[in-house]
């Protein structure tokens, strides 16, 4: 069954806990994502959104790995990266009310660092988004491509800002890094080039718009010359990577764009 089919039946209000092997979260069904994680998790639905995230995670992921979640929102993909294999998640949120929620989950191999990822430190304002609690983005090139999500008068604070060079001397280098940070990845590669230059993951998983894409692939290429557009097919519902330019189409399941940059090929690439 596929979670476009069960959106109207959905429960929309109150909160409900789930177990993983190593820790709970407990999802808010106010949040149209958190109810999707509920479906996935209680019903086995498809969820793609989600559910491409995961397949990247089973197949990226080496037992031991160290990974940097930015963006890692109530920390759900977090505990995806901990049941995949990894021994360390390094947790980067900068919305308060999110970080708090991260903070709950109380696992130590999840480490909640409250900050945006940019290329310098200091403070910054973010935007947040007015429909949901995902998508809040310091980049106003972000709020220009969504209105809709943030409003006709969006809302916005001061938050931290870090590097990801500052996480690295901080917490150690990690081995993989999942970029969620809604149109901060550029930035993120520039406040990266000691840790790219002397220690760079194996692997970076991102999610890219067009407006972003073709300067983010060029940047990286020096250290990860191999680039991949991931896709949940339609019919039997596989991950398959295929060439970064390539187009999205009917036989695959609309997600957001989601890119892998890797040191080496993957056998799994078509």
């Amino acid at each position: 069954m596929h979670i476009d089919d069960l959106q109207p039946f959905l429960r929309q209000t109150g909160y409900v806990t789930f177990d993983f092997p190593s820790s709970s979260i407990i999802l808010d069904l106010r949040n149209r994502h958190e109810r999707c994680y509920a479906a996935k998790l209680l019903m086995n639905v498809r969820y793609p959104q989600s559910d491409i995230d995961s397949e990247i995670f089973r197949v990226l992921v080496h037992e031991g790995d160290r990974v940097l979640d930015a963006g890692a929102n109530i920390g759900f993909t977090a505990l995806e990266l901990i049941e995949a294999g990894a021994s360390k998640v390094l947790a980067v949120e900068p919305v308060p009310e999110l970080f708090d929620r991260l903070k709950r989950l109380g696992l130590p191999s999840i480490e909640p660092v409250q900050s945006a990822i940019s290329a310098k430190a200091g403070r910054t304002s973010i935007t947040v988004s007015a429909t949901h609690n995902q998508g809040s983005s310091i980049k106003p090139e972000m709020i220009a491509l969504f209105p809709g999500v943030f409003g006709d008068i969006p809302a916005t604070y001061e938050v931290e800002v870090c590097t990801i060079d500052d996480l690295s001397d901080a917490h150690g280098v990690t081995d993989i890094w999942k970029l969620d940070i809604e149109g901060a990845e550029i930035d993120a590669l520039e406040g990266a080039r000691a840790t790219l230059r002397q220690s760079p993951p194996r692997a970076i998983v991102v999610e890219l718009y067009d407006q972003f894409l073709s300067e983010f692939a060029a940047r990286i290429r020096p250290t990860h010359p191999f680039g991949y557009r991931a896709f949940l097919r339609r019919d039997d519902y596989r991950l398959v990577f295929m060439p970064v330019d390539h187009p999205p189409g009917e036989q695959f399941e609309n997600t957001s764009p989601m890119y892998v940059f890797t040191r080496q090929w993957l056998d799994a690439a078509d």
